[in-house]
């Protein structure tokens, strides 16, 4: 099982924070080789989706392999990964979250779906442990961010997130200093997990042939 699951990981674009998890409670609830087959799907599963949220992989599970609703149900209950500790601010805020993804030009948005869903499962996982999680708000205003970048750097012909420099995350932060110490935020959160996830091989913000106090640190000297 662990070596079809770190397979099944190398494959994955974005493997799920909880694939480990899932795949040593297959182990514990399930019969070896339904198991392995419920692991294989649940991967593929993530992979043609492009994302790794519990409730949208439900979703697409019941319409394509409806067996497998019942091994993700369970698990994704026994980690309090369907909980919903707000009511309804939970479905309304997954909504709001999908229109700013969808926002997103084509090319550049299963890096934004995968960042929105590594958000919201800190959220989780704070919530889970006891700590103070990030507001649903926060959430949002990261996602406007990293919209609004996607928009800008696409109108510039980067096709992709691994093309984009210092240069221009500076031009983007010069369209709007109102917004400057909101925008910086989001993007270090963002260049952090792209780069920690493999999407770019290096943080422009922390661009290795230009001089430490670039002007995007310069921007917000005090945000950290």
């Amino acid at each position: 099982m662990e070596t079809r699951a770190a397979g099944w990981a190398r494959r994955m674009p974005h493997t799920p924070l909880w694939w480990d998890a899932f795949t040593a409670h297959l182990k514990t609830h399930r019969h070896t080789f339904y198991a392995a087959d419920a692991l294989t799907h649940a991967a593929r599963l993530v992979i043609d989706t492009g994302t790794a949220d519990p409730h949208t992989l439900l979703t697409h599970s019941a319409r394509t392999s409806p067996w497998l609703s019942r091994p993700l149900t369970d698990f994704f209950h026994a980690h309090r990964l369907l909980d919903t500790p707000n009511g309804t601010k939970n479905p309304q805020a997954a909504a709001r979250r999908e229109r700013r993804i969808q926002a997103v030009p084509a090319p550049l948005r299963p890096a934004v779906r995968a960042f929105a869903d590594a958000l919201v499962a800190q959220r989780h996982n704070a919530e889970r442990l006891g700590l103070r999680p990030n507001q649903l708000k926060t959430i949002e205003i990261r996602l406007d961010t990293v919209r609004d970048l996607a928009l800008h750097i696409h109108a510039q012909g980067h096709p992709s997130w691994a093309s984009v420099n210092v240069t221009d995350l500076e031009a983007f932060l010069a369209r709007n200093p109102a917004r400057r110490a909101s925008w910086l935020a989001g993007l270090r959160q963002f260049l952090s997990h792209a780069h920690r996830t493999g999407l770019i091989l290096h943080n422009p913000r922390r661009c290795p042939d230009r001089p430490p106090a670039t002007r995007l640190q310069r921007a917000h000297p005090h945000s950290r």
